[in-house]
């Protein structure tokens, strides 16, 4: 079992080498075996990886979604 630390690292390499956040998203935080608080911490380490861009489109997705609009703000 991987320490949050060794976690920690991967993300980071991989983010360092490319790899889309989605990917590290299903093949390292999730399939850890890491408290859901810890999880967290993980997956938010991670997102600060994504073009603030890329973030703010994603959070506008998320929204529109949930409020049945194609657009928000």
């Amino acid at each position: 079992m991987a320490t949050l630390v060794e976690l920690r690292c991967e993300i980071d390499s991989r983010m360092h080498h490319g790899e889309s956040f989605s990917s590290i998203e299903d093949d390292v935080i999730e399939t850890s075996d890491m408290s859901d608080d810890q999880k967290a911490a993980l997956w938010l380490y991670g997102w600060s990886f994504v073009a603030l861009r890329d973030q703010r489109r994603e959070a506008h997705a998320h929204l529109a979604r949930l409020t049945g609009h194609r657009g928000v703000g």
